[in-house]
């Protein structure tokens, strides 16, 4: 009996050995399952950034709330001010002029005599599409920056100018020689009320290299890009956006730069606005409540209106003044 059941023992303790080991086994397993997880967390929590979320805001400010404000906003762009004779400011006079055709101008004999023409100067980073071609000073110097810019990034400029400058007598020839239908009145003005007595805009078209011209309002993006994204850097705006019509008496007209410098020229272009609509803005400007405007570069300017009677200007720092063609005068001063 005792030789058939000492086997028998050695068999159970063999099958207890192995129930033991696979226990052993998956105890290890959970335990290192466990480990891996809690060092996952432990690891996410060490990456993950120190965030401070700012305090809630009411839902409704407090009345103490706009007073408060505006105190801050006060110390921040208050300028100190002196009134000044502003009769010595013509009012049809500066770079911020209105010109259209409920606003009529001509530009005075001096002046005219002034006007710098394109083709004794001859710079060699734009053409021209005729030598009769006159400007501004103050405009032709923006254009020649940024014609010369666009030649030192890609070899050359593709603005050809086809006119500039026009008085009366040559703006009644031209409308005389455009106008064949009614429906073309939408483009042009009358002589007295045309943006280009000014001499502070022209019209352009495209001119390669190998002597191809293009239309600008076609081929702008195309071919111009870089002058299509940086003209309002250097003082320009469009002046006749295709859905401003109904402001500047205009349907669009792309190849028409008009000069207003910065950074009027700035805000314009990035309101998506016209010049009738910034001017009419400004008019709810006052000195003691300008408008900032603060560049892409951090340059900060404040900008006021003010009647012909009363002009306000900055105590201590730099300011130009232009009148707007409309019995007021435009301060712009950069802080």
């Amino acid at each position: 009996m005792s030789n058939n059941y000492k086997p028998a023992i050695r068999k159970q303790k063999a099958v207890l050995g192995t129930s033991a080991k696979v226990i052993i086994a998956l105890l290890v397993v959970i335990v290192i399952t466990l480990a891996a997880f809690l060092i996952k967390i432990i690891a996410s929590q060490a990456l993950k950034p120190n965030i401070v979320y700012p305090p809630e805001r009411p839902d409704t400010e407090t009345e103490e709330t706009p007073h408060t404000r505006a105190e801050v906003t006060e110390e921040e762009t208050s300028l100190e001010t002196r009134t000044v004779d502003g009769s010595r400011y013509d009012t049809s006079d500066g770079t911020l002029i209105l010109v259209n055709g409920k606003t009529a101008y001509s530009m005075p004999a001096d002046k005219e005599k002034e006007l710098v023409n394109l083709f004794e100067e001859r710079h060699e980073n734009f053409t021209l599409s005729n030598s009769n071609v006159t400007l501004s000073r103050v405009c032709y110097e923006a254009l020649c920056r940024m014609t010369d810019s666009y030649a030192e990034r890609f070899g050359y400029c593709p603005l050809m100018l086809t006119s500039g400058y026009r008085d009366s007598a040559a703006q009644q020839a031209f409308y005389d020689d455009f106008v064949v239908n009614e429906s073309d009145k939408v483009y042009v003005e009358l002589p007295g009320y045309s943006d280009h007595h000014t001499g502070l805009c022209f019209d352009v078209k495209l001119y390669d290299s190998g002597g191809n011209s293009y239309s600008y309002g076609r081929y702008a993006t195309e071919k111009a890009a870089w002058i299509v994204e940086n003209y309002k850097y250097y003082g320009f705006i469009m002046r006749y956006p295709a859905n401003k019509g109904s402001f500047t008496g205009i349907e669009g007209e792309s190849n028409h730069f008009r000069y207003v410098g910065m950074p009027h020229s700035l805000y314009i272009t990035n309101k998506g606005i016209c010049l009738e609509e910034y001017l009419n803005l400004l008019r709810s400007h006052p000195a003691s409540d300008p408008l900032t405007i603060v560049t892409e570069d951090g340059d900060e300017y404040e900008v006021w209106y003010c009647p012909s009677d009363s002009l306000t200007v900055p105590r201590d720092l730099p300011y130009t003044v232009s009148g707007d063609n409309r019995g007021g005068l435009i301060v712009t001063c950069r802080k």
